[in-house]
């Protein structure tokens, strides 16, 4: 489930809650992804595929379950009204049961993942 933008801004109206309603824990660490677990199965021209393996602070995970993706945009640096994509964000739920919102960034430091928050 994504959140709802309004085109005239090109941002998300608001970043969506947590799906239980609970705080989460704040992180903004890399993560390293396995480069062989990236699929295009089932993923949207223009969007990222996911890394559904990867390493966060000395521990292996797997992504069991992407439970909702958006993005966040901004308008461009000129006036011609176009609107770039800067980050993905997913909310996940690992094969050993740990919930992350995972961020992939766009621009500068494209290709870059990140684990933004845990909790549920």
């Amino acid at each position: 489930m994504a959140a709802a933008e309004d085109p005239a801004r090109g941002v998300p109206e608001r970043d969506p809650a947590p799906a239980d309603g609970e705080a989460r824990e704040f992180v903004s660490e890399p993560l390293v992804p396995d480069p062989t677990s990236f699929s295009r199965e089932g993923v949207a021209p223009g969007e990222p595929a996911w890394p559904r393996r990867f390493r966060w602070r000395t521990r292996d995970y797997e992504v069991a379950t992407i439970l909702r993706a958006w993005k966040t945009t901004s308008a461009g640096p000129y006036t011609t009204g176009d609107v770039y994509v800067r980050r993905h964000y997913a909310d996940v739920i690992t094969v050993c049961g740990t919930a992350l919102r995972l961020y992939g960034d766009r621009g500068g430091r494209a290709g870059r993942w990140f684990v933004h928050s845990r909790g549920r």
